[in-house]
């Protein structure tokens, strides 16, 4: 889940981490649909070379957001480095007072 926690798989889906599992499993069979290999059978090979790569992209993001246990642990994983990021920045501030 690690190359997953680099990337936002909710922008991935197009939908908020406040979309409820039904509104993910929507944006992600529209997505799939779209970008599913066996449907762009005529088109030039980097156009379906590129969205292969998004297709395989969307179904890793449900993959992981669509089970409770895993799309928890992403999210905590998500404001981890945000917290971390706040943190550094007040003891940055901290130190800096006191100079």
């Amino acid at each position: 889940m690690c190359d997953a926690a680099q990337k936002d798989l909710y922008a991935v889906l197009g939908a908020s981490s406040a979309d409820s599992a039904q509104q993910l499993r929507q944006r992600y069979q529209q997505l799939a649909l779209q970008y599913h290999p066996d449907r762009l059978g005529g088109e030039a090979s980097s156009e379906v070379e590129s969205a292969v790569k998004k297709f395989l992209e969307v179904d890793a993001a449900w993959r992981i957001l669509s089970d409770q246990d895993t799309r928890r642990q992403y999210d905590l994983q998500r404001r981890e480095p945000r917290k971390e990021t706040r943190e550094r920045q007040q003891q940055s501030k901290d130190s800096d007072s006191r100079h």
